[in-house]
This record gives structure tokens, sequence and C-alpha cells, in this order.
């Protein structure tokens, strides 16, 4: 497909496509990086393309361009306590 023929959908699906891209290689530089200086620039940076993700995914849920079912109340539910329980096991182990 070619730009000319792309429609307010297809950029904004693009747009989105990149934030997520660039949340999680924040993500990633900020497990890897050890100077606290440069880790405190790449988690406010993290935030920034959090929330310009975030603008963009409403924007197409405004337009009905991404459309997301609820979930099952017992699944959250279900995915609470599998966190609860992951969280609760990493803080027993000591580094």
């Amino acid at each position: 497909m070619n730009a000319m023929n792309f429609t307010e959908k297809d950029y904004l699906q693009e747009m989105l496509n990149i934030e997520k891209t660039i949340v999680k290689s924040y993500g990633e530089f900020i497990t890897e990086a050890s100077c606290p200086t440069l880790r405190g620039i790449l988690s406010k940076n993290f935030g920034e393309a959090e929330n310009a993700q975030l603008n963009v995914y409403n924007a197409m849920s405004d337009k009905g361009y991404y459309k997301v079912k609820p979930a099952p109340a017992a699944d959250i539910s279900e995915a609470k306590t599998a966190a609860d329980a992951f969280q609760r096991e990493m803080s027993r182990l000591t580094v």
C-alpha cells in the first residue's frame, strides 16, 4: 500500500505500532543501564512514550478503530491472583 492510499486508521495504526516499539525499547534500555542518571532519563522518557502510546490508542478507540472486548470478571480475578503470587515470590528473592 502506498502512502497516498493510507487512511486515517492506517496512519494511527502505524503510529501505535511505533509507540509500542519505543515503549518496549525504553524498557530494555532501562534494565541495561547502570548509571543512575541515565536510568532516570530513560525512565522519564519511558513515561512520556507510554503516555504517547496511550494517547494514540485512545484516539483509535474513540474513533472505533481499535475495539477491545471487556475481559470477563473471572479472567481479571485470575490474572490478579497470578500477578499477586508472582509479586510475593519475587519479593522473597534476594539479590
